[in-house]
């Protein structure tokens, strides 16, 4: 599976190497994102990277969990940022996921 593949769209700021994707449930929950984008960086396949748990030592189930939307359609306000394969990702509850990479203006969010 691929970004295009999900309807999502990895938006690139390469001067500050930042990048920005977004997720939707049920179809696109945040474990799936994150791996997804990474990939999509780095231009290596899903299968080739470590899982979230392994790499991160983030519970992919936990991970969802956090931002599910409620009966009511709405996530829990939150944010959530951890390490991947020598990135900085948080991820938010609006359907926003930024990634840092390692060289990433400190400047801009």
């Amino acid at each position: 599976m691929t970004i295009e593949e999900t309807g999502d769209v990895l938006t690139a700021d390469p001067e500050t190497g930042i990048y920005r994707v977004t997720y939707d449930y049920p179809s696109n929950p945040p474990s799936i994102a994150v791996p997804l984008a990474i990939g999509e960086m780095t231009g290596r396949g899903v299968t080739d990277l470590e899982s979230l748990y392994e790499a991160g030592e983030v519970d992919p189930d936990a991970l969802d969990d956090l931002f599910r939307p409620t009966a009511s359609g709405i996530a829990p306000e939150c944010r959530v940022t951890f390490a991947y394969h020598g990135h900085e990702v948080t991820v938010k509850s609006y359907g926003r996921i930024v990634i840092r990479t390692p060289d990433a203006s400190r400047s801009i969010y």
